[in-house]
């Protein structure tokens, strides 16, 4: 006797045991078939006696037909896991106890919970998410979950709000989807650069009027302020070549080049932060590459991140540093295993002198930064031109503001 075909959109035994096993059994919490059937009954899954539709041999066709992989220890469970191909969307599990005895089921998914938790993370602490756009991603994270009251859910709450603002107001939060306003502009821009056109784009900078924080365009004459009369109000938008993204510190930077960079000879890009442009449409005008100008660097972006702590145009040269020996955890935060150690006092207690390759332009605010635990010793230049003496400058002028204390 052949099984009835299901109607279009109907769940299977299979569907329903999959999703209480996402819900409800982990590793470290397997479940029986009791519970299973429980769950089943629960979700209101009965034929007319009231009975449940998944009884034992429904559970046991479906960990066949899955495969189910079977285990007693941990350690067999590890080495299982470890030959799992990266490309199966979900494993079902069979602990068994002594003497062959189900213990239960649970169902590893190609992401741990550990992993979704990785994922809210960089949602509730997102530089570039408003409130809004954060609360929508957060939620469809947990619907892909499928764990109803998992500690995601629990999690999102304790998060009242986010850093980043812009254009929240204007967001229905009643929609189903919402797409981030700085993610959106992230893929215009990448649509540009695959057909090979230009942008076009207001660069904002944060103002304060009217007793609020606002994000203002600006131009060449400065602020293009909301309550400028519209007859005076500049047209500032800009026109690039995009050549390439980059996510760096919690931010999104399109490199690219406008009119003025592309006639000059001494700067191949300029870095724009995308979370400060508005108004991003395509151009029809054709776009130059970054093959074009030369712009090598990009082709190793690991390296191009541990040349530029922070994102600043910039020549990049090799500077030496002595640091103090319990900092020393600071420099492989920041630059990995990128550099080299050159120097250290006799017992490598108190310091190490380290070269690095590094845009001295974005390496000054990283110096800054750590100035209590970090000297600049050279670079190539010496005496006044040098590095080292425009870092000493730099501290001369902060130590200045605080002199009349």
């Amino acid at each position: 006797m052949t099984r009835p075909e299901k109607e279009f959109g109907e769940r299977s035994n299979d569907d329903i045991i999959r999703e209480i096993l996402r819900e409800y059994a982990s590793r470290e919490d397997p479940i029986g078939k009791k519970e299973i059937i429980k769950h089943v009954i629960e979700m209101g899954y009965v034929d007319e006696e009231n009975e449940p539709k998944i009884k034992r041999d429904a559970i046991d066709g479906f960990a066949y037909r899955m495969g189910a992989r079977v285990y007693e220890t941990e350690e067999e469970c590890d080495e299982i896991i470890r030959e799992c191909q990266v490309t199966e969307r979900e494993i079902i599990f069979i602990k068994k106890g002594q003497e062959g005895r189900t213990i239960g089921y649970w169902m590893m998914e190609t992401l741990s919970e550990t992993e979704w938790m990785f994922l809210m993370d960089s949602v509730l602490n997102s530089k570039i998410l408003t409130k809004k756009e954060a609360d929508n991603l957060a939620n469809r994270i947990t619907f892909l979950v499928g764990k109803r009251f998992s500690d995601l859910t629990n999690y999102r709450q304790r998060m009242g709000n986010q850093p980043y603002f812009v254009g929240d107001d204007d967001i229905d939060e009643k929609v189903g989807y919402i797409e981030s306003r700085v993610l959106q502009q992230v893929r215009l821009i990448r649509q540009a650069i695959k057909q090979g056109k230009k942008i076009k784009f207001n660069l904002c900078v944060y103002d304060y009027g009217n007793q609020k924080v606002r994000l203002v365009p600006y131009g060449r004459h400065g602020k293009v302020l909301p309550e400028t009369p519209e007859k005076y109000k500049e047209d500032v938008h800009r026109i690039c070549s995009p050549f390439d993204i980059i996510f760096s510190n919690g931010r999104y930077y399109m490199l690219g080049a406008d009119l003025e960079t592309e006639r000059r000879t001494d700067l191949k890009y300029k870095l724009y932060r995308i979370d400060l442009m508005t108004d991003v449409t395509i151009n029809r005008a054709k776009a130059i590459t970054k093959e074009e100008v030369g712009l090598l660097e990009l082709n190793d972006l690991f390296e191009y991140r541990m040349e530029n702590p922070y994102m600043f145009t910039g020549k990049v040269e090799r500077v030496r540093i002595r640091i103090d020996a319990d900092q020393f955890t600071q420099v492989v935060d920041w630059f990995s295993d990128r550099f080299k150690v050159v120097g250290y006092d006799a017992d490598e207690r108190k310091y190490y002198d380290i070269e690095l390759k590094v845009n001295l332009n974005s390496f000054t605010f990283w110096v800054l930064q750590y100035s209590g635990c970090v000297e600049v010793l050279d670079t190539e230049k010496k005496g006044d031109k040098s590095y080292r003496n425009h870092i000493k400058e730099m501290l001369r002028k902060a130590f200045e503001k605080y002199e009349e204390d």
